[in-house]
């Protein structure tokens, strides 16, 4: 009989703890929220064109000279610039060939691409710097440096 009383008792125990359980588990209240949070947009930053030394095709008269450059592009997305407008030129030899003495027109219709964190490879625009015919033989192994501004896309 003492061991009925035991278990008993010890049913009764089991018992009261898992209703006590249950109860605390439901006297857990629920809790909702709300607000609102926020996203940000990145400001675009600029891609650097850089000039580099392409091969020397420029003598006078000459209307299909190429402009040689490579793209420095810091922002985490790709782009590809379709179009072109030169700006001023300068000489590296203002002396004895200045300037004036080539000229570039714009272009469109481009693909130049560059990727997302990345500097491109050499790049060129053909056919679109040309030299007086009246340079001076002080314009042989001149350089010349042309601002451009590309215009383009995310793609």
């Amino acid at each position: 009989m003492r061991a009925q009383k035991r278990n008993k008792i010890a049913a009764l125990v089991i018992a009261i703890t898992v209703l006590l359980t249950a109860g605390l588990a439901v006297a857990l209240w629920t809790a909702d929220g709300t607000g609102s949070g926020n996203a940000r947009a990145l400001t675009a930053q600029t891609i650097t064109v850089n000039a580099t030394t392409g091969a020397a095709d420029l003598y006078p008269g000459f209307t299909d000279g190429d402009v040689h450059f490579t793209l420095t592009n810091p922002n985490p997305y790709d782009v590809e610039f379709d179009s072109m407008t030169p700006g001023a030129i300068t000489s590296s030899d203002p002396v004895n060939c200045p300037a004036s003495n080539v000229s570039a027109v714009g272009d469109t219709g481009l693909s130049l691409p560059v990727s997302a964190n990345s500097t491109s490879g050499a790049q060129s625009i053909q056919d679109v710097v040309s030299m007086s015919a009246a340079a001076p033989d002080g314009c042989q192994g001149v350089t010349f440096t042309i601002a451009l501004t590309l215009t383009g896309s995310q793609v």
